[in-house]
């Protein structure tokens, strides 16, 4: 599959579900008008794009920027959106690190190397934070500074090109998975609670 297509897919699949009445448990804090703003956006921006000297950027990198942007400044508190800035440099960082170590060495890759570092980024994301607006802001950050750095060492025909279709495809397919493990984890950690307890009351009850 060519870049670009997976985050057209992933983005149409979205479309479907918020349509469905999924959006509550995807971003329950965002409108249906802003994430109708977003999803045009982005298809928008993601065609578009400018070159300032020797730096090609797509406007979707600048639409990640200001999503990361206005979660830190909607976030509460300068503890959290400190914590949220180190998650989002930590991602960074590893995006950055298993892309090299991908390269020198392809026989870790397991299917495909982008997507293979998307997912483990989601993983790792998951475990450290479970709110939406947090898991989105980290990833988004650790994409703006992964493709930085490796757009910073690897030009592509004299220009150093931000936002393509490789960093959309990962933003988009991290966020996904992101979010749908989290709400199968806390769906499941749900039933499991809920089981013990009808357990635990039943037991009692036979007790008296």
């Amino acid at each position: 599959m060519n870049s670009g297509y997976l985050s057209l897919i992933l983005l149409s699949i979205t479309m479907i579900l918020f349509a469905s009445g999924w959006k509550d448990l995807y971003v329950r804090r965002i409108s249906h008008k802003g994430m109708l703003l977003f999803f045009v956006s982005w298809l928008v921006l993601s065609r578009l794009a400018i070159t300032v000297r020797h730096v090609h950027v797509q406007l979707v990198y600048v639409e990640v920027f200001l999503i990361s942007l206005g979660i830190l400044y909607a976030t509460r508190g300068f503890i959290h959106k400190l914590h949220l800035l180190s998650i989002g440099l930590l991602l960074g960082s590893l995006h950055f690190l298993l892309q090299q170590l991908l390269e020198m060495d392809p026989i870790l890759i397991v299917r495909n190397s982008q997507w293979d570092i998307a997912l483990l980024l989601a993983m790792v994301v998951v475990i450290l934070q479970r709110k939406a607006s947090d898991q989105i802001a980290a990833l988004s950050i650790g994409y703006l500074l992964g493709d930085m750095y490796q757009a910073g060492i690897h030009p592509v025909n004299g220009y150093h090109q931000l936002g393509n279709a490789m960093f959309q495809d990962q933003w988009w397919l991290s966020v996904f998975a992101a979010r749908t493990v989290t709400i199968i984890v806390q769906a499941a950690y749900q039933g499991c609670r809920s089981a013990i307890r009808n357990w635990m009351e039943r037991k009692g009850g036979w007790r008296k």
